[in-house]
């Protein structure tokens, strides 16, 4: 069974999981940052070291620009992707 991988960077954290059950290819989930999580344009990579790779320049690209952060979706022009935070979900008792 390949499971997705869960890896510490800086002060957040990359998720990558695999395309499918067998397949080589993986995705990014999600890139965590400061709390919120943000979701990449969907693409393929040969690699969980290539996806890990790419999720560490989107990581570091919305550190640098945190000010441009919005809810919703942002364009990220060097990388020539779109983001989209998610909704942090509050639990209340």
């Amino acid at each position: 069974m390949n499971i997705g991988i869960i890896e510490p960077y800086s002060n957040g954290f990359l998720e990558v999981l695999p395309e499918g059950e067998s397949s080589d290819y993986w995705q990014i989930a999600a890139i965590h940052l400061n709390g919120q999580a943000y979701c990449p344009t969907p693409q393929l990579y040969r690699s969980e070291k290539a996806a890990l790779a790419k999720a560490a320049k989107i990581y570091d690209w919305l550190a640098e620009n945190e000010f441009e952060i919005n809810n919703g979706a942002l364009y990220c022009s060097p990388l020539q992707l779109i983001l989209w935070q998610q909704s942090k979900v509050d639990s209340y008792q």
